[in-house]
């Protein structure tokens, strides 16, 4: 007996003849689903429930060894049916895995869980990391890609297909294998045990995902609305996984990888097709949706594939799904974005990135899911408990002897059901109560619902057979509650948007600390900083070394406006090499104070404090003696015991080191170089700049020494958050290469290429290739967007000038010093801060360099700032630069017009 296709059957009518008969109505036939796999998935008694035979379970728990399926879901389920989980199909250190849609939130779930309870060593992520504009690509790569490189050891890299799975021949490493007559096969090329398909999987459901105002700029959304584009390519991933599946099982080579492919419920009630349950009781199915209808095709390809060429799989159902790691572009997503947004309010200094009123408006946020408008009720399950769901089913075998033969053909269907519901209304209500909103930001759109609506958009059923099967086959049930879920969304999307922080003047920091501290075991976040840094939410940070040195810091530089500061750690450290001599200029030397943090171990520490060292606290002495001009703190630890986040935290990112009344705080390698109290101060007044009101007739020498009349015209008040040295080469040298910054800064340290250094110039190089690659990006967006580098800066941090009064200034330097720590590599600062300052200019937070206002020696050096609309070559057309012309021009100017930018002086190297 062959698996029938959907069948095709006429619809009943209730129309009546004159004899009573029943008269057929003349309407096309009905499509119905009638495969071996769904009458499993949908008659209850089908299978015999032994939920009885659990007796003992949770005492043999306790007996399980390293044999046991990776999870305690799949280890309770194996006791259950030991048959179903061979030890071939456990997950553990040698096994390989394949995760398609690795970036989306169940695929960030998964290899999260696949590292923490698996310790599975090879991670293998493909995902088509859509859309392809320069903005989303770099976004996705920050907060995603480089998340769980970082997190997981053994991910090995995000593989970017040019179509379905495949990767594009004529590009990358795909070059050789041309070459060589091997072409892409998933199975021949990775050698995986397990495959989980997430691709294809949409965040909403019956909702066009809105990924913002892309139009025109990916060939995938088309006014607003997911177009038929990004379907066609779920069809494909699964066609082209099943294929290798099929090639490998007729090959006889080995034992079939475990496939789990992700559905939705949508393909239950609203693929326009219906059951045979339904088709016998004459219930009309919803109305279709082409996600529900993708849906239902692939669950057919594979009962086709299981039939025709023995390839088994496991299709799991999920509901909606909620949690950390959402792509933007669903109505939860843009829910919880909106509730963390108005919870901090429009606030100087505060970063706000895109903050477009009509995307978080709410009539018009309901209208793009079916059923928000009128409080539809549905399943919702948390992305974290799906996931422990996925892991049961990667080690789950389908036991053909315990089931009927008609029933044991086709892939085994299960629907991960939850007994929590909800509606978007609700949900958008349990939101603001854990957040409220600063002030009101605009008034509640009220809508009457109607019942029919209701009805038909309502999917919030599930049944006790969906229950007990998920429990016996896999050992699943949804644990985690809406209360906790939604509170680590939201911590979830507070860290994205403010992962150092807010001002603690702020009404909502204390209630967006605590919503933080109380999501760490969901939220599995950012790695912890040092406290001492001032980059961390306090309950995400560490204690450091330098916990000891803060109050003994600030203390000292209670009444200075600048600080002239080295780092020297170095248990070496005898006597700074360069000193800076003081100024005889009246109240110029009264301004600064001038700062030298060292080794507690070091011998200049010995000589100054001696004893002092072994007896008390550091803060009844430390700080008190002088090496020449340096006010000598002392630090315990030292270069080679401290970690790389302790090492150039004083440099990086001196945020709480010096008093509040500091303004500005100027880095020096005292090995290097070394200013004047003159030439510091000259500096310090160089980076603000008074507004000019009115044109100004100037007077100037020119490099032939001639006199020479300019006139400088009006200009707003500039303020300068970070001045450091940069350099420029010559037309044909590539500054979009990461090699080349990496060979520039290990030849300005003078140190050898490393494992660790390599591997951060691997994943800077892939940022690049995949930010510019032009692959799936519309031909418009590429006419907009000429300019498709990944513009490196090539600086020398040999002394660096922080703005420290400044939140933007803050921000920034958070940014750079956790891009550096979590790399760790010593000396490399340089390396991470040209790639954070290109990240910013592919995001478009950067702009051109801003033209000299004069030929001379006193001009303003170039400096980089935010792109405006009245800039000669400004893109003021464009859907990524209209998308955040409006937080650009807000991170560039404060409330009373002052203009912010990041200065460099010019250093010339020719190649």
């Amino acid at each position: 007996m062959r698996t029938k296709p959907p069948s095709l059957s006429a619809a009943p009518s209730s129309g009546m003849t004159a004899d009573g008969t029943t008269k057929p109505e003349s309407i096309a036939p009905r499509l119905y689903v009638d495969l071996p796999a769904h009458k499993v998935l949908d008659n209850a008694l089908v299978e015999q429930v032994i939920a009885s035979s659990s007796n003992g379970v949770r005492r043999r728990l306790k007996e399980a060894d390293a044999s046991n399926p990776c999870g305690a879901q799949a280890t309770e389920a194996s006791l259950l049916y030991p048959k179903n989980y061979p030890t071939s199909a456990n997950l553990n250190s040698n096994s390989r895995v394949v995760v398609t849609g690795a970036l989306s939130q169940l695929g960030m779930e998964l290899i999260l869980q696949l590292h923490e309870h698996c310790g599975v060593k090879y991670i293998m992520g493909i995902d088509s990391a859509y859309p392809n504009t320069r903005y989303d690509r770099m976004d996705m790569i920050e907060w995603r890609y480089n998340y769980i490189q970082r997190r997981v050891p053994g991910f090995q890299k995000l593989l970017v297909p040019v179509f379905g799975i495949h990767p594009h021949p004529k590009m990358g490493e795909e070059i050789r294998f041309e070459n060589m007559n091997k072409s892409f096969d998933l199975v021949e090329r990775f050698q995986p045990t397990h495959i989980v398909n997430l691709a294809g999987m949409e965040e909403g459901r019956g909702e066009h995902v809105d990924y913002g105002d892309t139009e025109d700029a990916s060939p995938f959304v088309v006014g607003g609305a997911s177009s038929m584009m990004r379907r066609f390519e779920a069809l494909v991933s699964m066609d082209q996984i099943l294929s290798s599946l099929a090639k490998q099982n007729k090959s006889g080579r080995g034992v079939q990888p475990q496939l789990v492919h992700l559905s939705s419920n949508e393909a239950h009630d609203r693929s326009g097709v219906a059951t045979v349950k339904d088709s016998l009781s004459g219930t009309n199915p919803a109305p279709a949706t082409v996600h529900g209808t993708v849906c239902l095709i692939n669950e057919a390809l594979a009962s086709y594939f299981n039939r025709h060429h023995r390839v088994d799989a496991v299709i799991l159902r999920v509901p909606t799904i909620y949690g950390p790691h959402a792509r933007p572009g669903s109505l939860v997503y843009d829910l919880a974005e909106r509730t963390v947004r108005r919870s901090v309010g429009e606030v100087s200094g505060v970063p706000k990135y895109h903050l477009d009123k009509d995307r978080f408006d709410l009539p018009n946020m309901w209208t793009r899911r079916e059923g928000a408008l009128v409080g539809a009720v549905e399943q919702i399950a948390f992305a974290a408990d799906v996931a422990q769901g996925i892991l049961a089913a990667m080690q789950f075998k389908k036991d053909h002897s315990l089931l009927e033969a008609e029933h044991a053909r086709g892939p085994t269907m299960i629907r991960l059901g939850s007994k929590f519901t909800t509606s978007m209304r609700d949900l958008k209500e349990k939101m603001e109560s854990y957040l409220p909103p600063l002030d009101q930001w605009e008034p509640e759109a009220t809508t009457s619902t109607t019942t029919e609506a209701s009805k038909i958009y309502n999917s919030a059923s599930i049944s006790i057979y969906d229950t007990e099967r998920d429990r016996d086959l896999l050992g699943w049930t949804h644990t985690t509650g809406l209360h906790e879920g939604t509170k680590a969304m939201l911590a979830w999307h507070a860290l994205k948007a403010y992962p150092y922080g807010i001002p603690s003047t702020l009404k909502s920091q204390s209630t967006l600390e605590n919503l933080i501290a109380d999501s760490q075991d969901f939220t599995r976040s950012l790695h912890h900083l040092p406290c001492a840094s001032g980059c961390r939410w306090h309950s995400m940070c560490s204690s450091s070394n330098w916990d000891e040195v803060v109050d003994v810091s600030r203390s000292m530089t209670t009444s200075c406006q600048y600080i002239i500061y080295t780092v020297d750690l170095h248990p070496e450290l005898f006597q700074f090499e360069k000193e800076s001599t003081p100024s005889q200029r009246n109240g110029w030397e009264d301004q600064f104070c001038k700062i030298a943090f060292v080794s507690s171990s070091s011998k200049m520490a010995l000589s100054l404090y001696g004893d002092s060292l072994q007896n008390g606290s550091l803060h009844e002495w430390n700080g008190k003696r002088k090496s020449g001009y340096w006010n000598v703190i002392a630090v315990n630890g030292s270069h080679y015991t401290m970690s790389e986040a302790e090492r150039s935290l004083a440099k990086l990112s001196p945020n709480l080191l010096f008093n509040r009344n500091v303004a500005k705080a100027m880095y020096v390698n005292h090995r290097k170089v070394i200013l004047t109290t003159d030439q510091a101060m000259g500096v310090m007044r160089h980076l603000d700049m008074s507004a000019r009101e009115n044109t100004e007739k100037k007077i100037v020498t020119n490099d032939e020494h001639q006199e020479m009349r300019i006139y400088l015209p009006p200009r707003a008040q500039r303020h300068s958050l970070f001045f450091t040295n940069k350099y420029y080469f010559a037309d044909d040298f590539d500054t979009s290469n990461a090699k080349n910054l990496a060979n520039f800064v290990m030849g300005n340290v003078g140190i050898t290429e490393t494992k660790d250094i390599r591997a951060q110039v691997a994943f800077y190089e892939q940022s690049g290739h995949l930010t510019r690659t032009n692959v799936q990006r519309s031909a418009n967006y590429q006419e907009v967007f000429q300019d498709n580098d990944f513009p490196f800066e090539f600086l020398r941090s040999t002394w660096l000038v922080h703005e420290l009064r400044s939140e933007m200034g803050r921000n920034l330097r958070c940014e750079m010093y956790e891009e550096h720590s979590s790399w760790g590599n010593s000396g490399m600062e340089d390396l991470s801060m040209g790639f954070v300052l290109a990240k910013r200019k592919v995001k478009l937070q950067l702009g051109r360099i801003a033209a000299p206002e004069y030929e001379g020696p006193e001009e303003w050096y170039p400096l980089l700032e935010p792109r405006r609309r009245d800039d000669n070559d400004a893109i003021t057309e464009g859907p990524v630069y209209l998308n955040h012309l409006e937080s650009e021009q807000k991170i560039a100017t404060d409330d009373d017009g002052s203009e912010f930018f990041i200065s460099f002086l010019p250093q010339k190297r020719l190649v």
